[in-house]
């Protein structure tokens, strides 16, 4: 990148935006607010302190184009797709680097895009001055990653001139119950350090399969393994899965469809066995996964109907539970989550069923929309007839087929809730007669719970089972069943193409459920378990999962360009430590 360019949100200003970037106008600081009080009877005020603001850059744009008034279109028309993002979430913001400075990126939004200006009669350069705007006003240096020792007084030096917020990667090499460090006058520390509390310790979850979901090896698709997997309805097994590097999806065509088979008037799609665990039968468990359901928009792609479901098996091979996404209901429907525990050889129906959530999510996240009447055209060959006189007077008649165009319609109610649009995750715990279940709503591009409102959603629940119905229902795999339903638009001629929802499966976790005294003190870590504590999330998590325990913290920050010292405690001097960190200058 040359030093007159500028790159944003991965676009080059020059090479993809056809952009001359001029002298860009740095702020000199943020936005300031002092704080002060007026006293009464004070010569002067009670001044206490300053709140810095969001910065922002002007840059001076000219577009070349002279006389070619289509080239003028077309570079205006590139600019607001690239300017302008209706999709985005709330406080998204996009990357920005400018050639004279590399190393260093901001992290804004645009505040004014204004008018071109033609800079001449009969031409069609023009010229304009974009004003990028930055909720943190710190830029962003390259990533660093310091390996640190937890039995020492660590000293590190961050790039950079402003304070940034350290992540620390914790990988220990036994069970821990406290562990946390002291930097720069502020601490973190989590769980509990008393250690008449610590002997004999017994973790109470043994993982026995942890798969992310990135290879088809361990699953199987032969129809002996699958015959006896059973779910609610009728479904046949037919279409092919494909694996990605995160996740397990239905095979894509390559014209925006997927191989789910050959169209059926049921649920059909892939079904599979996984074959690589546990290698015992578990009556206590606990299973972990992950799905994402998404369905689009529009007169034919709100009707389409999809289900994307783990399936627990006994022993057998036959299904005893479900944690699974299903449009339930034609013309639009919403989605709804089902987590269902039976009896081997049910359907989901019954007394043979427990239903712990049926849900369609949190009320302030569905919408309504506004039903449609949705014309489908289709082809129907017609005879007509023709009397034709001769010249001997006979009457003669004459047949001919042709092709005419009708019209079928049929409903778009076009509701949505939290699963339409759903990446996230589920389980299911066994222990003994008590079972608990849990749904967390995650970002698709964080993969971290949502912190907006606006799109967070979580669920859990437990149950006793009193009458000990299910005591019986031993973990002995798993299985998954990603399928759609034919839709009127299926059976048209020709067939209505529709954008058919996305289903995916990743990071599927079985663990063995051990009783465990109340009274004791729970680990917030095996070994080998990765804790992270994110300062600039200011969050805890255990191997990928928000951590139970609450840290007793003030999320202390590195000062970048000074010394900083950091000290470990806790039963980590051997674990495997590390710091990762975004320098960051004013």
């Amino acid at each position: 990148m040359n030093k007159d360019e500028f790159e944003y949100a991965g676009f080059n200003s020059k090479t993809d935006l056809h952009l001359i970037m001029g002298q860009v106008i740095m702020g000199l600081a943020p936005a300031i607010t002092e704080s002060a009080v007026d006293m009464p009877a004070k010569y002067g005020n009670e001044y206490y302190g300053t709140s810095w603001g969001s910065g922002k850059f002007t840059i001076p744009i000219t577009v070349m184009c002279e006389g070619d008034q289509d080239l003028y279109v077309q570079l205006m028309t590139n600019l607001r797709n690239v300017f302008i993002n209706l999709d985005d979430d709330p406080g998204t913001e996009y990357p920005l680097t400018f050639g004279w400075n590399p190393n260093v990126t901001y992290y804004g939004h645009w505040t004014s895009i204004p008018d071109p200006t033609f800079v001449s009669a009969g031409r069609f350069t023009t010229q304009f001055s974009l004003v990028f705007t930055m909720s943190d006003p710190r830029g962003f240096l390259p990533k660093q990653t310091i390996a640190l020792n937890g039995g020492i007084d660590n000293k590190v030096t961050p790039a950079g001139n402003a304070p940034t917020e350290p992540i620390i990667s914790i990988i220990p090499k036994r069970t821990i119950y406290y562990c946390g460090y002291v930097l720069n006058g502020g601490q973190v520390a989590i769980g509990t350090d008393d250690q008449d509390e610590l002997a004999d310790p017994t973790p109470k979850y043994e993982t026995l399969v942890s798969d992310p979901m990135n290879t088809l090896a361990n699953w199987t698709t032969d129809s002996k393994a699958i015959s006896s997997i059973k779910d609610n309805g009728t479904i046949k097994a037919q279409g092919t899965l494909a694996s990605t590097s995160d996740a397990i999806i239905v095979k894509p065509n390559g014209d925006g469809t997927r191989v789910f088979g050959k169209t059926a008037d049921s649920w059909y799609g892939p079904i599979a066995r996984y074959t690589k665990g546990p290698t015992t039968s578990l009556t206590d468990y606990r299973v972990e996964v992950y799905l994402h359901h998404q369905k689009w928009t529009g007169s034919h792609n709100g009707r389409a109907m999809g289900r994307v479901g783990y399936l627990v098996l006994d022993p057998n091979g036959q299904t005893i539970a479900r944690l699974e996404i299903e449009d339930y209901g034609a013309n639009g429907c919403a989605p709804r989550l089902f987590i269902q525990i039976q009896k081997p050889g049910g359907k989901f129906s019954g007394s043979s069923m427990h239903s712990f959530c049926a849900s369609y999510g949190n009320k302030a996240l569905r919408n309504n929309g506004k039903n449609q009447t949705v014309k489908l055209a289709y082809k129907k060959t017609v005879t007509s007839k023709k009397k034709k006189k001769g010249k001997n007077g006979k009457t003669t008649v004459t047949s001919q087929k042709k092709t005419i165009t009708k019209h079928k319609t049929v409903k778009n109610y076009e509701n949505t809730d939290v699963f339409s649009s759903f990446y996230g995750k589920l389980w299911l715990e066994k222990n003994g007669d008590d079972w608990s279940w849990g749904v967390t709503r995650y970002n698709e591009k964080t993969h971290l719970p949502y912190k907006d409102k606006k799109y967070a959603y979580s669920a859990s629940g437990k149950w006793h089972d009193t009458a000990g119905t299910f005591s019986g229902l031993t973990l002995g795999g798993m299985g998954i069943i990603a399928m759609k339903h034919q839709i009127t638009e299926d059976t048209m001629n020709p067939v209505v193409k529709y954008h058919e929802p996305y289903l995916s499966f990743s990071d599927l976790v079985i663990k063995k459920v051990n009783s465990v005294e109340e009274t004791k003190p729970q680990p917030i870590a095996n070994a080998n378990d990765e804790i992270i504590i994110n300062t600039e999330d200011q969050q805890i998590m255990v191997n990928g999962e928000v951590s139970g325990f609450q840290a007793s913290t003030d999320w202390p920050k590195l000062n970048g360009g000074r010394v900083n010292e950091m000290m470990f405690a806790g039963d980590i001097a051997d674990a495997n430590i590390q710091l990762q960190l975004t320098p960051k200058i004013k």
